[in-house]
């Protein structure tokens, strides 16, 4: 049981959906699938979410589980039968198509955290924001479970695992979103390729007509691109150090959320796109939700090059070298780009333009290469779906730019509500038509477990 968990290299899924009456506008009864599922004989949990809009199934990278992306495929079925019995369905995609008003919960937690970012932006931006967390089982030792924090370690090869592929998740990140991109509108109106990034990161879009602030604008210690790190300790400190700001701005500011505030894991202090988990995993949030071919393909190219840099102990080296020739191999060591480039540059135009910008075109390309290439075959549907995209230079936002324009809609302008609530139903047929067709396939994902 030890070697395997020195050697595995486990992946779980946090898939985030919002919910739709049957003619496509937003439900706010959630609530009503969790009460029938918790009677259902499901292996995944089922979450409630900020909103009564939305919904989340998460399942576990636990080692003894095998083939998780067939599981998950599995228990999606099952969700989507109890959601279409009352007469609802699973929008897939990382915004929705057209206007609606998200109706928040009141649990305290959730008010704490709106107190502090400001209500009217944290509705804005996380009751619209549908997101695809991808989960990476950390390195064998350098997690407690016992206390659920980083271990302290000095000369590890573990150690060194740890902070090579959490450098490499967000060397990832410009490259990933792209795969995943699927939110070009917000209440109706295009932005951004991804304008979910737009909503929720410390980012801000201000172009002539299109205007985006987000969650985090002016908390980047919450909600920023992270550093690339040199040590557990930086990982560590850092953690302290954003637990210890969100609880000095709570004494100063909101007394009465301390106890509330206090309930929480000082993991749970960090809504950026990458965070470790109370959990002991990598928990990657950067990316919108989108098909289950999207998700296991996406998934598939992390897996290949996390396995790469763990099995041949490649050091993950920012440097200038990752500008021109990013994820070049040479001796043990890959060149990834500078961190203000990747934050300023790559993460900004990914998010903007997508494919559309010729360097992240390139970049996006470099990446998926190096891991198809490490793969063991490539025979794969969400292989398949990585390619398509990379041919056609055409992403899932792309696709629904086009959807918009030949239903007539100017994109310049606001979406035609009907016309929203038609695409969205069309999202929805296309995702349950992936879970129809995808179990019976062979995936790689669950055949790469070590």
């Amino acid at each position: 049981m030890e070697q395997h968990e020195r050697k595995a290299h486990k992946v779980a899924f946090e898939t985030e959906f919002l919910v739709l009456e049957d003619n496509g506008a937003v439900s706010s009864r959630v609530d009503d699938i969790m009460k029938i599922a918790r009677k259902t004989d499901l292996d995944f949990f089922l979450r409630k979410e900020y909103t009564h809009n939305m919904l989340e199934i998460t399942s576990n990278p636990n080692v003894k589980v095998r083939k998780s992306a067939h599981a998950w495929l599995r228990e999606m079925r099952k969700v989507v039968e109890i959601a279409k019995k009352i007469g609802l369905r699973l929008y897939p995609y990382g915004t929705y198509t057209g206007t609606f008003a998200p109706t928040a919960r009141t649990d305290k937690y959730y008010r704490m955290c709106e107190t502090v970012l400001g209500p009217s932006r944290y509705v804005r931006s996380t009751g619209r924001s549908i997101g695809f967390h991808l989960h990476y089982c950390l390195p064998y030792r350098t997690f407690n479970r016992q206390t659920r924090r980083l271990a302290t370690l000095f000369k590890s090869k573990y150690k060194e695992e740890l902070l090579n592929v959490y450098n490499l998740i967000l060397a990832l990140d410009p490259a990933m979103t792209n795969f995943m991109e699927s939110s070009p509108f917000v209440d109706g109106v295009y932005h951004a390729k991804d304008s979910r990034l737009f909503l929720y990161r410390s980012m801000t879009l201000n172009k002539k007509d299109r205007y985006l602030e987000g969650l985090y604008a002016d908390r980047e210690i919450w909600g920023g691109l992270p550093r690339y790190a040199h040590s557990i300790t930086d990982l560590i400190m850092l953690t302290e150090k954003r637990y210890r700001a969100w609880m000095g701005l709570l004494k100063r500011e909101h007394p009465e959320y301390l106890r509330v505030a206090r309930t929480r894991h000082p993991l749970q202090f960090n809504w950026s796109p990458l965070r470790i988990n109370k959990l002991g995993t990598f928990e990657y949030r950067g990316m919108d939700m989108n098909l289950p071919s999207h998700i296991i393909g996406t998934s598939l190219l992390f897996k290949s090059l996390f396995k790469k840099v763990r099995s041949e102990e490649i050091t993950v080296r920012p440097c200038d070298i990752g500008i021109k020739e990013p994820f070049k191999i040479e001796g043990q060591n890959m060149y990834v780009p500078p961190y203000h480039y990747l934050d300023e540059k790559l993460q900004y135009y990914s998010a903007l333009k997508g494919f559309e910008d010729a360097e992240v075109f390139k970049y996006s390309k470099s990446m998926a290469s190096l891991a198809i290439k490490a793969m063991p075959n490539r025979k794969d549907p969400g292989i398949s779906k990585i390619l398509q995209m990379l041919e056609s230079r055409k992403t899932k936002s792309d696709e629904l730019l086009a959807r918009a324009r030949k239903r007539g809609q100017d994109i310049r302008e606001r979406l035609d509500e009907g016309v929203a609530q038609e695409m969205a139903l069309e999202a929805c047929d296309e995702f349950e038509k992936e879970l129809e067709i995808l179990p019976d396939k062979e995936l790689l994902i669950d055949l790469m477990e070590e």
